[in-house]
């Protein structure tokens, strides 16, 4: 009751701006927990095909990649509330148009426009909080934003299963009918999440001179290796995340035959425990500073997906995913946060899309990869081969972040910020 109370004292400190970006978030949080958890099952139930699930899943990432930057520069010139509005908007239309497919090239087709509407409506997430909160605001806003947004994920990620499997028992119908049903749900929450956004007063005019990013880069070429080495990070992340994380669902379907509300369970209670563990943000930010705490995190994943790739029970195979699920979920707000206090504000939309682009690229060309190696070593063997590239790429990332961001380059970076180019 005490959390409850914190949430909604901490809620109401914000601004009006500020509250409805974060309502926006929930919903739209809620309808992509929805989608997140019966997309893949959506797939599989239709073309049942662990390579051409791969490639669908991939080519949606590809799509993501290609958008992040012409988001981005969108979001810098234009302003960051169009940018996300017109991302739902994409998203909201592949969404209706994916229910009403049943063969994988219309599905790949479809998959690609959602990876668009995706990545454009999260891209420009970071720079629309950063735009209209104030630098009092700020200190926390970034794990607020992210731990609530979690939150209703894990409310989406648990209804999703549990509503598809009622409506299958209820209505006699198929599996796959019963999560093209329950899909809709998203689209009606993200048509429903423009709401508070179209609300958002602009009434700081000048809150940024809307200069050419690139022109930024050009007179400024050290505000460029920020962004390059967040860059390679997100690469090195996208390896260890990127590799299982978008096939978690059917990793748990296949490996020990759950049903999609089972699966449901798990899936939203790794969110839960992320959400826990986010609200310790702070503490552990404060203690061993946010670039330690952002290696930190890396680190503890890796014992967790190596323990997920081997055990055979349940259980087990439930507190390591919760584990790996929350070390490498927790620290997008830091990594986010010490992002957008390095880089140059005329190009925090750029350096955010190129982050993504990375991110995305690098999941988009391990998809296919990754279910291939399922489908030739088998389910126990290639899921466990999944888990050790994981470890290896958390193990990089966690070493480069710490080179790249450590202190040496804190105290670099402070002095550039005094002395600019």
């Amino acid at each position: 009751m005490s959390g409850l109370f914190k949430f909604f004292l901490q809620f109401r400190s914000y601004s009006l701006n500020i509250k409805s970006i974060l309502i926006w978030n929930m919903i739209f949080c809620l309808g992509l927990g929805v989608h997140l958890i019966l997309y893949n099952l959506f797939l599989y139930s239709i073309v049942n095909d662990e390579i051409a699930i791969g490639k669908i899943i991939g080519l949606n990432f590809m799509a993501q990649a290609l958008v992040y930057i012409p988001a981005g520069l969108f979001s810098d010139r234009a302003g960051s509330k169009k940018g996300v509005i017109a991302g739902v908007s994409i998203f909201s239309f592949a969404l209706i148009g994916n229910l009403f497919v049943s063969d994988a090239a219309a599905l790949s087709f479809w998959g690609f426009v959602l990876g668009l509407g995706h990545a454009a409506s999260i891209v420009t997430f970071v720079p629309l909080l950063t735009e209209y909160s104030t630098s009092v605001e700020k200190k926390d806003l970034f794990t607020f934003a992210f731990s609530t947004g979690t939150f209703f994920t894990f409310i989406g990620t648990l209804l999703g299963g549990i509503i598809s499997d009622s409506i299958q028992e209820i209505f006699q119908v198929s599996q796959t009918s019963s999560i093209r049903i329950t899909l809709s749900i998203p689209t009606i929450l993200l048509i429903l999440s423009l709401v508070p956004l179209l609300s958002l007063k602009e009434h700081r005019k000048v809150k940024i001179k809307r200069t050419s990013p690139f022109s930024i880069v050009k007179n400024k070429p050290k505000s460029l290796m920020p962004i390059i080495n967040f860059s390679l990070s997100k690469i090195l992340g996208g390896v260890s995340l990127g590799i299982l994380a978008p096939f978690i669902n059917l990793f748990f379907l296949h490996k020990f035959s759950l049903s999609p509300s089972n699966i449901s369970f798990i899936l939203a209670g790794g969110t839960l425990a992320t959400v826990f563990f986010m609200s310790y943000n702070s503490k552990i930010t404060d203690r061993f500073s946010d670039v330690k705490t952002v290696s930190l995190y890396h680190l503890l994943s890796i014992p967790a997906v190596l323990l997920l790739g081997i055990t055979q029970n349940i259980w087990i195979a439930i507190i390591a995913f919760a584990i790996f699920r929350s070390a490498k979920f927790s620290l997008t707000p830091i990594e986010s946060k010490i992002m957008m206090e390095r880089v140059e504000p005329e190009v925090r939309g750029l350096a955010n899309s190129f982050g993504f682009m990375a991110n995305s690229i690098c999941i988009s060309l391990l998809g296919p990869f990754a279910m291939y190696i399922v489908q030739v070593a088998g389910n126990q063997t290639g899921y466990l081969v999944l888990c050790g590239l994981s470890s290896i790429g958390s193990l990089l990332a966690a070493i480069y972040f710490w080179f790249a961001f450590g202190t040496r380059k804190e105290v670099f970076n402070k002095k550039l910020e005094n002395n600019p180019a």
